[in-house]
């Protein structure tokens, strides 16, 4: 076997997922219910719908993130039947590919470098082990299967940037496609791929790029233009949450008030993304200064690494609290490290990290604009673990590692950060850990 190393990291990494997945045997609540519920009815011949009772006008279906992860459980339900093990094998699966993705392109960025296979395998690793990583691929959850394709998405285009070939531009259009299909915000990360051909002056690469990226919409399109009359090519969720993310008294993350409960109940769905949009210009011409403020605040509790994963319905007591401790300590070091790394890789001469960079400073922006969750950062944890990677394998060549500027300055921000969202949320933090002492 050629290289032991990373099958022993994607064993593990698959063992992990699934032990994890039929110990804790996690029933879908909240957000996974009703991808659940979606997924049956499109099984049933009834359609991308929560409620067949209901009018599909006013079914809150559309207003979810999807549609692909709806669809990709109904695959497994249509095959499997509605058997929860077997969304966690595949799910299991697609993380460990995810390691395994993570490796590869790690490989093509440092082409060139005698240590790349090793800087690849921390990568995967890292990815491989990551708590809240391994909890999420246990949940009907969204993050596992876009993870995976916005990795395979990478690894394309770093392929093309090293290989160009437009096969290769055809399969990026059409993986970029089904990534923004699983998670709108993907969308942000596209002009990075356009700028780079541009800047090369590939003009055909840009057009087979775009049709691939169109012909994935089109029919989602085309079926949301035939029920609703309006042309929705993401649904109405993207649209909402730069309402439920800015209103006068709001904390930037997702609180709905009764506000939106009201207007879902008594207006169509299709005029959610048009009244979100106008409440949320109202907010920015009305209340400026506390958008900064929601701005700020979001900033600050996306980089913060005292909010781990762990704070959910399936645990309680000393499992849980263990997990939150794992989930914190493996936050700290992928942000340090990552940040560190970041930050070191604007002096580096290698043409493709810059482009990692560049994907990797997109990631965030819509975030820091509409509302903020835990969760919500994984989408950055597949670049900060190449950072993170390619930075302890510099630090490992130095003597006094803790001498070195990058590291400092990166622990230096994240504890500042840290700390201030720790004052700011003190009530909220009581709260919730009073339960463990």
């Amino acid at each position: 076997m050629k290289n032991r190393p990373l099958v022993f990291i994607l064993v593990i990494s698959f063992l992990l997922s699934l032990s994890y997945s039929f110990y804790f045997r996690i029933k879908p609540m909240v957000d996974a219910r009703a991808y659940d519920v979606i997924a049956v009815n499109i099984v049933n011949d009834h359609g991308y719908r929560e409620d067949p009772k209901k009018d599909l006008a006013y079914d809150y279906a559309i207003a979810r993130v999807g549609p692909l992860y709806e669809y990709f459980l109904a695959g497994i339900y249509k095959i499997f039947g509605h058997h929860y093990e077997a969304v966690w094998v595949i799910q299991a699966l697609l993380h460990t590919l995810t390691a395994w993705l993570i490796y590869l392109i790690s490989f093509l960025i440092f082409a060139g470098h005698d240590k790349r296979k090793t800087i690849g395998l921390w990568a995967a690793a890292i990815v491989g082990f990551y708590p809240d990583l391994i909890e999420i691929s246990a949940m009907l959850m969204t993050e596992t299967l876009y993870l995976f394709l916005i990795c395979l998405m990478l690894y394309v285009f770093f392929r093309y940037f090293f290989q160009p070939n437009n096969w290769l531009v055809l399969g990026l259009g059409a993986v970029s496609g089904l990534a923004v299909l699983g998670r709108p915000p993907v969308l942000f990360l596209l002009p990075v791929v356009i700028f780079y051909f541009f800047k090369n002056k590939k003009f055909l690469a840009t057009i087979i790029f775009l049709i691939a990226l169109l012909a994935v919409f089109t029919p989602w399109t085309v079926r949301n233009y035939q029920v609703y009359h309006k042309i929705m090519p993401f649904g109405a969720a993207g649209n909402y949450n730069f309402w439920t993310g800015n209103y006068h008294g709001g904390s930037g993350e997702q609180e709905q008030t009764q506000e939106h409960y009201d207007f879902i109940a008594t207006h169509e769905i299709k005029d959610l993304g048009d009244e979100s949009m106008r409440q949320f210009k109202k907010f920015l011409s009305e209340y400026p200064g506390e958008f900064v403020k929601l701005t700020f605040l979001r900033i600050n509790k996306y980089f913060s690494v005292i909010r781990p994963m762990g704070f959910w319905f399936y645990q309680d007591g000393w499992s849980q609290f263990l997990f939150i401790l794992s989930s914190a300590l493996a936050s700290v070091f992928l942000f340090v490290f990552g940040l560190a790394g970041f930050i070191k890789s604007f002096k580096s001469k290698n043409k493709a990290m810059y482009y990692l960079l560049a994907f990797a400073v997109f990631t965030p922006l819509v975030i820091f604009v509409t509302v903020v969750e835990t969760r919500y950062r994984f989408q950055i944890y597949p670049f900060l673990a190449i950072f993170a990677a390619w930075f302890i394998f510099s630090l490992a060549s130095l003597k006094d590692f803790w001498r070195d500027l990058f590291w400092r300055w990166a622990s230096t921000i994240l504890v500042a950060n840290g700390l201030i969202d720790f004052c700011l949320n003190l009530g909220k933090i009581s709260e919730k850990l009073k339960g463990f002492f």
